[in-house]
């Protein structure tokens, strides 16, 4: 990643002893790729070029896998004496044109790349350059840090106790938090147990949690108000998803309904916050979001057909019915204007749907949701 006068480098430290997970962690598979694999085509996704791995322990190993990945392995002969180390050896394997680099244990590998550009975007163009800027979830930083060469210099210089935790604790520098939606910023995998949660995280990480939810909504500046009936047209259509009592991604359409209205305000926003999702990887949820405006007819019902229903019931944070969603739209919009005949259309659309769901659950709707 280029900026006017340098690049944007990566540092990923490889060279631990990994006592508590027993195994090298940077080779485990996360899921099926190695996890410096994961973390270092991540990285080159959002655009960083060069990436110096830092080894020590198990470096014969590793050095063959970064390099089948084209990354840079550098060795750190001291690793013994910990981490700062490894972060000493990378900086100083930096290319000369580095204007910042990215630091990033081998052991949190899921970090998506827009998490990474976001925080290029954010040190390339803040009106006055941050020398540090961190990844923030739910208010913790995580990492990888983005750290500019205006601390290259005192980093290599620092002497004192606790690293580069230490070092940056007693340095007066300007930072910058960035608030992400990117929980894998904070998972890392120093145990087996922490392991198998990032495992069991990787199998849905493009669909975001209620938390991570959340945090996109903060993100998009979505208004408090929107977003509460975001969560109601969830808890309807949780409900209704259970009813018809058949697999379904539940955390899909959790995500999906939290986030459908999350360009409201925009012209045509469900496209605008369809293209906001995609371009932080969740391009499942996005075309859902996409969606839930006018939507083509389906035989079968699945998660984008639920949300429909769900968001033509829910009128605010209340669930009403169909039938009283379509004389509040022939209250608000004139006979025979086109936004009626828009609002008939997409319940009609609706009620079909709901027809559907009815037939295979052998429930009425009020039922499912007992209203």
């Amino acid at each position: 990643m280029k900026r006017a006068d340098g690049e944007i480098a990566g540092i990923i430290l490889a060279g631990g002893f990994a006592k508590r997970m027993g195994v090298c962690k940077p080779l485990l598979p996360v899921p099926k790729s190695s996890a410096l694999e994961t973390a270092a085509a991540r990285m080159k996704k959002s655009g960083v070029s060069e990436i110096i791995v830092v080894v020590g322990h198990d470096r014969e190993k590793i050095i063959r896998e970064a390099k089948k990945l084209k990354c840079r392995p550098v060795c750190n002969l001291d690793y013994e004496s910990g981490m700062f180390s490894s972060v000493v050896a990378g900086i100083r394997a930096l290319p000369p044109q580095t204007e910042a680099f990215y630091l990033l244990p081998a052991d949190i590998p899921l970090v998506k790349p827009a998490t990474y550009r976001s925080l290029a975007e954010a040190f390339c163009e803040n009106y006055e350059t941050p020398e540090v800027v961190y990844p923030a979830f739910m208010g913790k930083r995580g990492h990888p840090p983005l750290i500019g060469r205006a601390m290259i210099e005192p980093i290599l210089a620092w002497e004192g106790e606790r690293g580069l935790a230490g070092f940056f604790d007693g340095q007066p520098h300007r930072s910058l938090d960035i608030p992400t939606g990117d929980r894998a910023t904070i998972l890392d995998m120093d145990t087996p147990e922490d392991y198998q949660k990032l495992l069991a995280y990787s199998k849905t990480e493009f669909f975001p949690d209620e938390e991570e939810c959340a945090e996109l909504l903060g993100i998009a500046g979505t208004p408090e108000k929107v977003a509460r009936h975001g969560r109601a047209v969830a808890d309807c259509a949780m409900r209704i998803a259970g009813a018809l009592g058949r697999p379904m991604d539940r955390r899909l359409l959790l995500a999906s309904c939290l986030l459908h209205d999350l360009a409201k305000g925009s012209k045509d926003h469900e496209e605008m916050g369809a293209r906001w999702l995609r371009r932080r990887g969740y391009s499942k949820v996005a075309e859902i979001v996409a969606s839930h405006k006018d939507l083509a007819s389906r035989k079968k019902i699945g998660e984008a057909e639920i949300l429909y229903l769900a968001d033509k019931l829910t009128d605010g944070t209340a669930v009403s019915t169909l039938e009283s969603r379509m004389s509040r739209m022939e209250a608000r919009f004139p006979r025979g204007s086109e936004a009626l005949a828009g609002a008939k259309r997409r319940i009609g659309a609706a009620a079909k749907i709901q027809k559907k769901i009815e037939a295979e659950s052998g429930m009425t709707l009020g039922q499912i949701l007992e209203v």
